[in-house]
């Protein structure tokens, strides 16, 4: 038993209906006659005329009647096809005498034409899947939308894709289709990018569970609060190599001690990584004869330079603590980390500026230590230099 809407018993004239074709891109609704009207019904399950010379192939239907919402059964004279285009013919049109107007069931022209239907306050709009492009529109006249695309369907669509285009659901389909052309960008990058988009909308609103979970990242480390006050009570030291090309003595890595106190850093060359235990306790002898202190504690990763016979006698000898890093986790010797990288960006942005060979980068990461030190040190708020008279003698020691 079928549904009929109350739409039959408030409809009024009107000019005649839009009516799909097919086309490149799917089905197009335009008008080829004003004599038909059809009323866009979201309550009836069937297409449904009360004029029987419309139909052709009339053969009997399968149901006596249809009722109405109020209960009210209409007797069904038979069902066939009609035919509203050269080339878009509605199936299974149900012929009731009783009506006084003809219903076009949303649900059948949905899945006939493969397509959705959006309703405005003032009009509907028909949209093909596959294109996303619109096939046609209906007018609202009074209570009820009408199929209706008439002989000047042009300007009809040209409206539809007026109201469509500043809606907010056409909006939020365009914020949409360019989040993921840019590859699930921010929602605030695109706010920049096309602000009109955003003039209805509350950016607050997208969320994108896809970017989340492509773009995740670790959580960060938190900084450590803790600063040393007295200079070489801690040291921090990484190795960096091997470098493609060798120095002129042979040199491919290099080794970094930086004092946690004043930030300074002294650098040595090496032409193999099993100098670092040669290297530092000629480097705490310097310290000792220099500075008159001594070391206290070493931190370092787990490289296996740092873990030999010979390094770990003398750390034991000298009362030295050596503090290493987790495994996979270079974070937790982030100090010489983040200076061997920035040692490494000034050497190579001095070599280009000069146009000097890469063969003279790791010679020259001596003579360029002395320069970032000058610069502002933001965990000790002023430059390494400054925080010791008596270190800043000994800035680049020979070891």
């Amino acid at each position: 038993m079928n549904i009929v809407s109350s739409s039959q018993t408030t409809a009024s004239t009107s000019p005649s209906s839009k009516i799909a074709t097919t086309g490149s891109h799917g089905y197009v609704l335009h008008s080829s006659s004003k004599k038909h009207i059809w009323v866009i019904d979201t309550g009836v399950t069937d297409h449904m005329t009360f004029d029987p010379g419309q139909i052709t192939s009339h053969t009997p239907s399968s149901q006596s009647v249809v009722s109405n919402v109020n209960g009210t059964p209409s007797s069904i004279i038979g069902e066939g096809s009609l035919s509203l285009s050269d080339s878009l013919t509605l199936d299974s049109v149900l012929i009731v005498s009783s009506l006084h107007h003809n219903l076009l069931s949303v649900a059948q022209i949905t899945t006939a034409l493969n397509c959705t239907e959006i309703f405005w306050p003032t009009h509907c709009v028909f949209h093909d899947i596959l294109s996303s492009k619109t096939i046609g529109c209906g007018t609202k006249r009074g209570k009820l939308y009408y199929l209706d695309l008439t002989s000047d369907s042009e300007a009809s669509l040209s409206h539809a894709y007026k109201i469509e285009g500043t809606s907010v659901e056409k909006q939020t389909s365009e914020v949409w289709l360019w989040h993921r052309r840019l590859g699930h960008a921010l929602f605030g990058y695109l706010h920049k990018l096309f602000p009109s988009l955003f003039s209805q909308l509350d950016i607050s609103s997208f969320t994108c569970d896809i970017r989340e979970l492509a773009k995740s990242h670790r959580v960060p480390f938190p900084l450590s609060s803790y600063k040393n006050l007295v200079p070489f009570s801690l040291v921090h030291s990484d190795v960096w190599g091997p470098a493609k090309i060798t120095t002129p003595w042979g040199a491919r890595w290099f080794v970094t001690f930086i004092d946690d106190c004043t930030r300074i850093i002294w650098v040595s060359l090496l032409q193999t990584k099993w100098e670092v235990s040669s290297k530092f306790q000629k480097f705490c002898q310097m310290v000792e004869t220099q500075f008159h202190t001594r070391i206290r504690v070493l931190q370092s990763d787990n490289g296996g330079e740092f873990f030999n016979h010979d390094l770990n006698q003398f750390l034991q000898d000298h009362g030295i603590i050596h503090q290493r890093s987790c495994p996979y986790t270079p974070q937790h010797n982030g100090v010489a980390e983040r200076k061997n990288r920035h040692l490494l960006e000034v050497v190579r942005a001095s070599l280009f500026g000069v146009c000097l060979s890469p063969l003279r980068e790791k010679s020259s990461s001596l003579q360029h230590t002395l320069s970032i030190e000058f610069p502002p040190v933001s965990s000790i708020s002023k430059p390494p230099f400054k925080h010791s008279t008596t270190i800043s003698k000994y800035l680049i020691p020979k070891i």
